[in-house]
């Protein structure tokens, strides 16, 4: 994804702040950036955390210097990223940064940074450990943090950074936008929930690596919403063990497998409501669902609960299974 664009077309008002602060040598030493899930927060905030080391920014990083390589590579010892999205933050985590940084930098540009992605899924104990270290920093170190869910996150954090927020681009234009990517429209209509740009859509796509959960996960979707929609209660129960669990068995597979079912049922609740949908390749299966299952609001409330509880050491299994029985319940 090419963040320098992104940034000056979607996000101008952080892309001139950012550019302004660098210019005139005054970066605040740590920054939260705000975004809806789906906003490339992640990639956001390293980039903006390689422009302050890039050998030949203009005016940002050009992610092309040995610097910027190297950042990308996870190869630039001063720069520490913590991935929230992946599993949760704990204290160990920032002790590492905190005892990394309290030793000369490795580099003769003498700056480190660390960037901690989605802050509310740090432990309490992981925050405490934080707090300090935000608050006095030795030497120059920067701060890029992260959050889906700014109410999530402590006002003490809050305070010690300087907030800049990522507006949420309208998701049918990001749909066309990945549409007129040559992206079928049933993975530019999923993924959108994911991915508020479609050009992350379009390199998430490409990537077989990270994409095989989505695809195993999508498989076990349209089966499960077509014996939901043939069948009965039972077939339902039974669909889940012969195949669906099977084929989630890792928490990756479980997230995608939750954040799919929660998208369905956002949009059987549009309809419920007659609002328009985004899932239009799901539109016929979504309109006859929509009078077969008994209570989508609460089902709704309990995927995304259980969603919360997805890095948590639960039998995976037992989670799908109490999701199924909970959504065909009278």
């Amino acid at each position: 994804m090419q963040i320098e664009k992104y940034l000056k077309n979607r996000q101008p008002i952080i892309y001139q702040t950012f550019t302004n602060s660098l210019k005139n040598s005054s970066l605040s030493h740590a920054y939260l950036l705000v975004g809806n899930p789906g906003t490339p927060l992640l990639e956001t905030a390293t980039f903006l955390a390689k422009s302050i080391l890039c050998d030949e920014p203009s005016p940002l990083a050009c992610s092309n210097c040995i610097t910027c390589l190297r950042i990308e590579s996870d190869n630039y010892p001063d720069v520490i990223i913590l991935d929230g999205s992946k599993a949760t933050i704990k204290k160990e985590d920032v002790l590492n940064i905190e005892s990394r940084f309290e030793k000369t930098a490795f580099e003769t540009k003498g700056i480190m940074l660390y960037v901690v992605h989605l802050v509310e899924n740090m432990t309490l104990e992981a925050v405490n450990s934080i707090l300090k270290f935000l608050e006095e920093p030795e030497g120059e170190v920067y701060a890029f943090l992260t959050t889906n869910n700014l109410n999530n996150v402590l006002p003490t954090i809050i305070s010690r950074c300087q907030t800049l927020n990522l507006k949420s681009i309208n998701r049918h234009e990001i749909i066309n936008e990945a549409i007129d990517l040559s992206i079928e429209q049933e993975d530019a209509e999923l993924l959108s929930y994911f991915y508020n740009d479609s050009e992350l859509i379009f390199d998430f796509l490409k990537n077989e690596e990270e994409n095989e959960n989505y695809f195993i996960s999508k498989k076990a979707i349209k089966g499960l919403l077509k014996t939901l929609n043939e069948g009965n209660d039972k077939d339902a129960t039974y669909y889940v063990q012969k195949e669906i669990i099977p084929l989630i068995k890792t928490k990756e597979e479980m997230r995608f497998f939750v954040d799919l079912l929660s998208e369905v049922f956002e949009d059987l609740l549009n309809l419920k409501c007659n609002r328009d949908i985004y899932l239009k390749s799901y539109a016929t299966i979504l309109s006859s669902l929509v009078n077969k299952l008994p209570h989508i609001e609460q089902s709704l409330a309990e995927i995304l609960k259980q969603r919360n509880l997805v890095n948590m050491n639960l039998n995976i299994s037992l989670q799908i299974d109490h999701i199924i029985l909970y959504i065909v319940k009278e």
